[in-house]
């Protein structure tokens, strides 16, 4: 029987894995990359294969893995820096995916809005 419900956030399930696996997580937002026709979403395509790392570009690409563990704060928000740049270096809205970095003690340290 349930009791009580409570809708979790994105957030709150990023900071659960990152304090409980001693890690800092990169979650970046896919669902506007998702909703794109398939010339706009070639475009974006094509603008973010240029600096993201290929595993990371394989998992837009596929659509369904947000969420990257790093062993350290730094390395992830340095990843992140140069992989999700902030919305107003973007050529247009539907370029922009939104990113944040989550520490080890569930804090978002970097955010690229």
């Amino acid at each position: 029987m349930i009791k009580q419900g409570s809708p979790l956030e994105q957030t709150d399930l990023v900071e659960a894995y990152a304090k409980l696996n001693d890690c800092a997580c990169l979650y970046y937002d896919l669902s506007k990359y998702n909703s794109l026709d398939a010339t706009k979403k070639a475009t974006v395509t094509t603008y973010y294969e240029e600096f993201v790392d290929e595993y990371v570009m394989d998992c837009i690409k596929q659509g369904d893995y947000n969420i990257i563990s790093f062993d350290t704060e730094d390395a992830a928000s340095v990843n992140a820096s140069s992989w999700f740049p902030k919305k107003s270096l973007c050529p247009d809205d539907d370029h922009f995916i939104n990113a944040y970095v989550v520490n080890n003690k569930g804090s978002i340290t970097w955010q690229n809005v």
